[in-house]
């Protein structure tokens, strides 16, 4: 059955088929997403299933003609959960800037190898949690949801040089910020 039939069936009659169809097309591509950024298999667990619930609670919402695609539309629900979860905890930090001048394209491979180490990606997302929502969304995006800068830009609505300015302008702040890890 395609997308927008099920989601028919689940706006229309709650149609728990359809609801566990749809969700089982994508519970584990979620799930490894936001592990990916917790580093704790049950926290990862609980909130993927926060996901889901808040995907069929608000179902209603979902326009295809509004909306990139139905995928797209859940990478929202999953990062806006994974950045309410990170401001939650206790450890913010308050967010600094760099000067324009520091916003150039780097090599990013070496630092990115780094989040293989829970321990690692913890701190980092929870150092991200106290920056602005939209750099926290683009980071998640692109390093955990390997969204393309074209696929970020057209998801939260930017453009796509935006996009990799603040990404790369976020890349070189936790560089310095994580520059003595491991």
């Amino acid at each position: 059955m395609d997308e927008l039939r099920m989601i028919k069936l689940i706006r229309k009659n709650g149609d728990r088929a359809a609801a566990d169809e749809l969700i089982g097309r994508y519970y584990d591509e979620i799930y490894r997403f936001v592990k990916r950024q917790i580093g704790n298999a049950d926290t990862a667990f609980d909130l993927t299933q926060e996901i889901f619930i808040s995907c069929l609670r608000t179902i209603s919402h979902y326009d295809p003609k509004r909306n990139a695609s139905f995928k797209t539309w859940l990478y929202k629900i999953a990062t806006n959960k994974t950045v309410d979860y990170f401001r939650s905890r206790a450890y913010h930090e308050t967010a600094k800037t760099l000067p324009i001048n520091e916003t150039e394209p780097i090599a990013e491979p070496d630092f990115v190898r780094k989040f293989e180490n829970s321990d690692f990606t913890e701190k980092v997302c929870a150092f991200i949690g106290g920056l602005p929502y939209d750099t926290q969304k683009i980071f998640q995006l692109h390093i955990f949801g390997e969204y393309t800068f074209a696929a970020i830009a057209a998801t939260i609505g930017q453009p796509e040089s935006s996009v990799k300015s603040k990404y790369y302008r976020l890349i070189n702040l936790l560089r310095k910020e994580f520059a003595d890890y491991g």
